[in-house]
């Protein structure tokens, strides 16, 4: 499943333990501010890197939550 949103919405996944993996897109622009990835709190994840692309400028991690 694929779902998109903000701080809230993957913190409560991320509670629920329905993460099972993270593929994140880095674009080449800096944004002072804007909706968070993650929120603040206590949670901690192990990751493991499954592969990375590029397309064009964009460059896209691929990781897997270790479980």
């Amino acid at each position: 499943m694929w779902i998109v949103g903000g701080d809230e919405l993957l913190n409560s996944c991320i509670k629920a333990g329905l993460v099972d993996e993270f593929i994140i897109t880095f674009a080449p622009t800096i944004i002072g501010n804007g909706i968070s990835l993650f929120k603040e709190g206590n949670h901690h994840l192990e990751l493991s890197l499954k592969g990375t692309k590029q397309f064009n400028q964009f460059i896209e991690l691929h990781y897997q939550v270790k479980k």
